[in-house]
């Protein structure tokens, strides 16, 4: 009988089974005889990683329903297996084990047993499975430990996720080049790492090994919009209720004013939750307009050198993204009340030549209104919208971490935010975390905010536009040996199948190997006449 489109066979399953418990098995022997471990690496990593392979080849693909719940079964037995070694054979505590570690990893696989009865996509599997190991290290939550210190943390992952997070195994690439390149040294590690991983299969690990890509994913399915009906005002509800709980966790651990919270956080997002519920999922501007984007790093420059470098980054990480998509016009009123308010407020000592206070605001509004009216209004020059992650990468992540020696992309990035900012001054087991939190904090979850909003709305916004690992896996698509082929030119209908699964937004009929692709397989899954195939 033949398989249905989105099975696979029983050979493929034990295939998948056998790579992952033999990497997990030379992995374990490695570490117990060339890094010293004790056996406990070998009977928890072993052990663990082999249940979870199971899991994974019987999980693949449509999972029928014996198979969803002996997956189940396999997965809850593993990680009871791990609770009991780490509380019987390292003497933690059992309670700590069970609260931390195997109940909510439970509950959560119990939820994808019963409401995951569509396709599970390859790239979603492994995704999961990523998002697990990169954040392994359960023992910072069970012997309150801050982070993991160990072997791994000098070894750099290939993807975004942040190495200051207590879960954390491994650092993070774009982190370990800014600490590299603010020692005025070249990052050959992380160098290295990119263009290997870059060179064999291209922008890949932004699919099948990103857990904030994942995370966007997800939220993108949140039923918001003309299109979902009344169910866009029940998620509309649940968020208000979901970001409430969270307004008032802040108000009790963090004692924040209850006004300001609701001020400058529950009420703006809810707000832009409501505009989106209104007016639908839309898509990101196809361009970047040059204008708009040099007058944003001109007035960071101005507040760099008149306030503060602190200042001066996150003003113009906000601005180079909002004034670059927008341009034109918006961009020049934007631009020139901004440039008029910095010359006229703050320090009156600062001068630009012969000007300073009033008429250097006026000078800077001009000069800011004539770059952006010339060069976006006149000119009409503008990029592709995805070209705007080099300039992060370029300004961000190297020229302000460069001339201050700091990882800039780091204080600001959402991720790092959402795995490690949050989790450490909530949970704070030394007790001196939450009195560390200042302006640069609230920025930081103010940027978060916005790009949950973003992605709600916007297929994986910032894997687009912003993130700088992006950027430099993008350059290999055309170049890496894996790639994508289209071999039903004459055949294809231009539905639009292709792009409306992709979670790029591309269109891999046009260019198969475009920047934006991330080689997830979704299109070579979803064409109809299946034209779309991998090669290497």
């Amino acid at each position: 009988m033949a398989l249905a489109r989105f099975d696979f066979s029983l050979r493929t399953r034990v295939w998948v089974f056998a790579a992952i418990a033999g990497a997990a098995a030379v992995g374990a022997l490695l570490l117990k005889f060339l890094a010293r471990f004790d056996w406990g690496v070998v009977y928890f990593g072993l052990g663990s990683l082999s249940g979870l392979g199971l899991f994974l080849a019987l999980f693949l693909g449509r999972p029928s329903i014996h198979r969803r719940w002996l997956s189940f079964i396999i997965i809850s037995l593993t990680g009871a297996l791990a609770a009991g070694f780490l509380s019987f054979g390292q003497g933690m505590s059992l309670g700590r084990v069970l609260l931390f570690g195997w109940v909510p990893f439970t509950l959560v696989m119990l939820w994808a047993v019963v409401y995951v009865r569509r396709r599970v996509a390859p790239y979603r599997v492994v995704q999961i499975a990523s998002f697990v190991l990169l954040n392994a290290y359960i023992a910072a939550y069970l012997q309150n430990k801050i982070l993991y210190q160990g072997f791994f943390k000098y070894l750099p992952q290939p993807i975004l996720n942040c190495y200051g997070g207590p879960l954390a195994v491994f650092a993070c690439p774009i982190g370990s080049t800014q600490q590299m390149v603010g020692m005025k040294l070249l990052p050959w590690l992380p160098l290295g790492l990119f263009i290997i991983i870059g060179a064999v299969v291209g922008r890949a690990a932004c699919a099948w090994l990103c857990p904030f890509g994942m995370w966007q994913d997800l939220l993108y399915k949140v039923k918001l919009g003309v299109q979902s009906r009344r169910k866009r005002w029940t998620s509309a509800a649940a968020i208000a209720l979901i970001t409430a709980a969270i307004a008032g966790t802040l108000v009790v651990v963090l004692k924040v004013s209850p006004l300001r919270v609701f001020l400058f956080g529950w009420l703006p997002f809810n707000l832009l939750i409501a505009a989106v519920a209104i007016s639908g999922k839309f898509d990101l501007p196809r361009r970047m307009w040059v204008g708009g984007f040099l007058a944003a790093v001109g007035l960071a420059a101005v507040v760099w050198f008149k306030f503060d470098v602190g200042y001066g980054v996150a003003s113009g990480f906000l601005a180079i993204v909002l004034l670059g998509l927008t341009g034109r016009w918006f961009a020049a009123a934007f631009a020139a009340v901004a440039g008029f308010l910095l010359g006229w407020l703050g320090n009156p000592a600062f001068h630009v030549g012969p000007l300073s206070k009033l008429p250097l605001g006026v000078g800077l509004a001009v000069a800011a209104l004539l770059v952006v009216v010339l060069i976006d209004v006149v000119a009409r020059v503008s990029l592709p919208s995805n070209y705007l992650k080099f300039g992060v990468l370029l300004l961000v992540a190297g020229v302000a971490s460069y001339f201050t020696a700091e990882p800039w992309f780091c204080k600001l990035c959402p991720q790092g935010t959402f795995g490690a900012g949050i989790p450490l001054v909530l949970w704070d087991p030394v007790n001196a975390l939450r009195g560390l939190v200042g302006w640069l904090y609230w920025v930081k979850i103010g940027i978060l905010l916005l790009v949950i909003v973003a992605a709600i709305a916007i297929k994986r916004p910032f894997c687009r536009v912003i993130c700088p690992i992006g950027a430099v896996y993008s350059v290999f698509n055309k170049v890496s040996l894996l790639r994508m082929t289209f071999e039903g030119k004459k055949a294809c209908t231009k539905c639009g199948a292709c792009r409306k699964i992709c979670p790029m937004n591309v269109e891999p009929h046009e260019d198969q190997n475009q920047l934006e692709c991330i080689r997830c397989g979704e299109c070579t899954w979803g064409c109809p006449n299946s034209g779309l195939k991998f090669k290497v």
